[in-house]
């Protein structure tokens, strides 16, 4: 058995994961992707050729819900702009240090802004049950850079890097003072040639470093805490180029994740497990409708007590050619008994049955995805659906929270990296909500109102909610204008806002 590099090898952990990672990402990337990993995701029949295989792989057919359902989910939080509360940087509170202004608006030193920062983490999160935000400082020379003057002239300033859930070869973390802090981390930066970065915090000390695949399996890094498996006496194809310590003290990762961790292990059952499942027998029975069709269009033909033309040698039945203009012949044999010729197909009603089966499949994909109002829903009532689109929030709400707490780390320690105690917090967009796409829920707040079982200024925040009235709709000014335009009664609605 060969064995693995003990630089890129991954923990347990890792490893455990990298099944669910392979199948996440493979359905993101669509069509393509699942036809490179084969009989992976479409098995091969029992005594099918690889020539037969090969073909019906061609045709498949893939209709990616799963993207759209993790597009639809991953878009709520940021319906509005992440904003910074009172205090910390709101137009009504204290702003940002003009250091940290340029740095939310640039947050990765390639022109992404905090708000399209976030929401590829919490895409990536959704998807891969955890992501990773990798807040990184410049190793400077202190020959060249002395004061602050020196690093601001120089454009030295923290920036923040994505680590994908696959390129986190392993981690560790334990309790420090009642809270986990991570320890150690070693992650692959894929690239040519290749990187892996290792961050370990000993005895109060952050070093890294940073390793370089090479074909000099020869030179070898010399510290011994590198080999993570199998052992410190195997050959390894990267070398040490660089090291150096982080002055903050604190390893500078971030997790966020969607996924229920399984105790402090770096193990998740993610939140999109069965849709991804379900999507993969999606992908296979419209796979198996399309083959079926197309042996419909193109039927084998079939010679009953017909003696095939041989070719030359004697052994081998002759093609023969069919289409138009082409006559078949079933002379009798001997025995005076005449042969025919029918053509083998799929029954309609065998197609019928597997249509219909996608289109059930589909619907259940949706309410997996907790999409229940993008799905075919005309049969379910507004309390049904109301109660399918409460489930929706209260998840992606759950992860809007965990996303917010992972900026606020990530702003913290970008705080520190500048040499101050700075650290704004943020507020991720959690008012949403899935509404009725029926318009069943808007007729039926207006019977409410007509009932008078709702309030004008209930009815009227409802709408706005919805999205029916504009952010901007005030509800005292809407008052005073339905006064100027006709004597009304019962239209006081003092101390009640929108």
């Amino acid at each position: 058995m060969q064995m693995r590099d003990p630089v890129t090898c991954r923990s347990d952990d890792s490893e455990y994961m990298l099944e669910y990672w392979d199948l996440a990402d493979t359905l993101i990337d669509g069509i393509k992707a699942l036809r490179l990993a084969g009989d992976t995701y479409l098995p091969q029949f029992p005594d099918e050729d690889a020539t037969g295989y090969a073909y019906r792989l061609r045709m498949t057919k893939y209709t990616n819900v799963y993207r759209d359902i993790v597009e639809a989910l991953a878009a709520k939080p940021f319906e509005q702009d992440i904003s910074f509360p009172t205090g910390t940087g709101s137009d009504e509170g204290a702003k940002l240090s003009a250091d940290m202004q340029a740095i939310v608006e640039n947050i990765d030193g390639g022109g992404s802004d905090l708000n399209s920062f976030a929401s590829a983490v919490f895409f990536n999160g959704i998807n891969s049950a955890i992501d990773w935000i990798f807040v990184d400082y410049p190793a400077v020379d202190p020959a060249a850079v002395r004061t602050v003057a020196d690093v601001k002239a120089a454009g030295i300033r923290p920036y923040w890097s994505h680590v994908l859930a696959r390129n986190m070869l392993e981690v560790r973390s334990e309790v420090v003072g009642g809270t986990e802090e991570i320890i150690y981390a070693r992650m692959l930066e894929p690239g040519k040639p290749e990187h892996v970065r290792v961050i370990r915090k000993v005895n109060g000390v952050v070093t890294w470093y940073l390793l370089q695949a090479t074909d000099r399996p020869d030179k070898l890094p010399d510290a011994d805490w590198l080999w993570t498996a199998p052992g410190k006496d195997d050959k390894t194809k990267f070398v040490e180029v660089g090291r150096g310590f982080i002055s903050i003290g604190i390893v500078p990762l971030v997790p966020f994740y969607t996924g229920r961790r399984n105790g402090r292990t770096w193990r998740f059952y993610p939140a999109m497990r069965d849709a991804a499942d379900l999507q993969i027998e999606l992908y296979q029975e419209e796979s198996g409708l399309k083959f079926a069709s197309n042996m419909t269009a193109y039927p084998m033909l079939a010679g009953n007590g017909v003696k095939p033309p041989m070719s030359a040698d004697g052994k081998t039945p002759q093609k023969l050619r069919v289409g138009p203009n082409v006559v078949l012949y079933a002379p009798p044999d001997s025995s005076g008994n005449v042969g025919s010729w029918e053509f083998v197909e799929p029954n309609a009603s065998s197609l019928k049955f597997l249509s219909d089966k996608i289109k059930d499949t589909i619907s259940n994909l949706r309410e997996l995805g907790r999409q229940p109002l993008t799905a075919q829903s005309g049969n379910l009532t507004v309390i049904t659906t109301a109660v399918a689109a409460g489930k929706a929030k209260s998840a992606v709400c759950a992860w809007a929270g965990g996303l917010e707490v992972a900026l606020n780390r990530a702003l913290m320690i970008t705080g520190k990296f500048l040499g101050g105690s700075e650290a704004p917090v943020t507020h991720v967009f959690d008012d949403f909500d899935e509404f009725d796409a029926s318009g069943k829920d808007l007729e039926a707040l207006r019977e409410a109102r007509k009932n008078r079982d709702l309030s004008q200024a209930t009815y009227w925040r409802e709408l706005q909610r919805r999205r029916v009235l504009s952010d901007d709709f005030d509800a005292k000014t809407e008052v005073e204008a339905l006064a100027n335009e006709a004597p009304s009664d019962n239209m006081n609605i003092d101390n009640q806002g929108p």
